[in-house]
């Protein structure tokens, strides 16, 4: 877990901003926003896991990191989503988290789905990383 809390930390910060633009200026069409955090998710899974890998030429080593990593943002959304709703709950907020998705989806879907993205976008990162790492090390021996 030490390995992967900073990029459980991005990824819990991105998923709380998403929502606390959601909630107090919330768009007319939520496919930007939508599409913005899953490429970043996606993105930081895959660094994570790649130079987990990279760094230790082991895949299982960088799955467990993307893995924890999302296990870590979804919990820090899970708070910062919960702080959030605490400070703003009058019926115009709690509307614009419903027309967002609704609570539901904000304290469970979003975390599940993010630890299943961990593990497979976590395993391709980790099994370029392991090659990358190999590849390297054979053609730095080799001059």
């Amino acid at each position: 877990m030490r390995s992967s809390w900073r990029w459980g930390a991005f990824l819990g910060i991105a998923l709380v901003v998403r929502y606390l633009l959601d909630t107090l200026v919330p768009p007319a069409d939520y496919v930007l926003r939508s599409t913005v955090l899953s490429y970043a998710i996606i993105a930081a899974c895959l660094a994570a896991s790649f130079s987990a890998a990279w760094r230790t030429r082991t895949i299982r080593t960088g799955v467990l990191i993307a893995v924890g990593a999302t296990v870590i943002g979804g919990l820090l959304s899970i708070v910062g989503t919960a702080v959030m709703l605490a400070i703003w709950h009058d019926p115009a907020t709690l509307q614009a988290w419903r027309s967002s998705g609704g609570l539901d989806e904000a304290f469970i879907v979003v975390p599940l789905i993010m630890v299943a993205i961990g593990g497979v976008i976590g395993s391709a990162g980790a099994v370029l990383g392991k090659l990358g790492a190999t590849l390297f090390r054979r053609l730095w021996q080799e001059t």
